[in-house]
């Protein structure tokens, strides 16, 4: 029973390794860090814009301590929204935890509260943009319909055999008249009858 338990926990844990490793792709690093690619939280949007998140990992323990001051910060997730289109970005919101994945802070910005920063060369954001705007399909840019535009006149489309307007009747042409019947000729009158003679017997 215990060899059994913990079996079903090593292939729990191997599980749950390979997870990781397919969410999250190492795609730079400088002297004091590692950075991760989540590739399950890249999003689309229209204009050739796309949301992401990264995970910073520090090389030295000691690092995150002397930057923060948190001697239990342990990774730092960090939400970005970029735009390819001009190449700019802008920072959605950073979240830190701990060893045990436990949240230590979280930041978040409101809508509208931060600009759009231009990329800087050789930077994580380049590095970034060239994976992101290169490799991922951007669906939410195909053609949306037209949309009518205010103040602008509608035009009808063209009415179908169902929806067609039936055409207004034309009016028949009036017969004309019919000739007045001719008078009918008089009926001559009858002539007297003459008087027959006394038969002789």
């Amino acid at each position: 029973m215990r060899v059994s338990l913990l079996f079903l926990a090593l292939l729990l844990y191997c599980g749950v390794s390979y997870g990781q490793e397919e969410r999250w792709i190492s795609f730079a690093e400088d002297s004091d860090l590692k950075y991760y690619l989540d590739q399950k939280s890249v999003r689309s949007l229209p204009d050739n814009v796309y949301l992401f998140w990264l995970k910073s990992v520090a090389k030295d323990k000691e690092y995150f301590k002397t930057q923060y001051n948190l001697s239990d910060l342990a990774y730092i997730y960090t939400s970005y929204e970029l735009d390819c289109a001009v190449s700019a970005y802008r920072v959605r919101g950073t979240i830190m935890f701990d060893k045990q994945r436990r949240e230590i802070s979280k930041v978040l910005a409101a809508p509208g509260d931060t600009a759009f920063e231009p990329v800087p060369p050789e930077s994580l954001l380049e590095l970034a943009q060239s994976d992101i705007c290169a490799n991922y399909d951007n669906a939410a840019n195909k053609p949306a319909p037209e949309e009518q535009t205010a103040g602008e006149p509608a035009i009808p489309a063209p009415a179908t055999a169902e929806t067609a307007v039936p055409a207004a009747a034309v009016p028949e042409r009036p017969e004309p008249p019919a000739a007045p019947a001719a008078p009918a000729e008089p009926v001559a009158p009858l002539s007297p009858r003459s008087p027959q003679p006394p038969s002789l017997q």
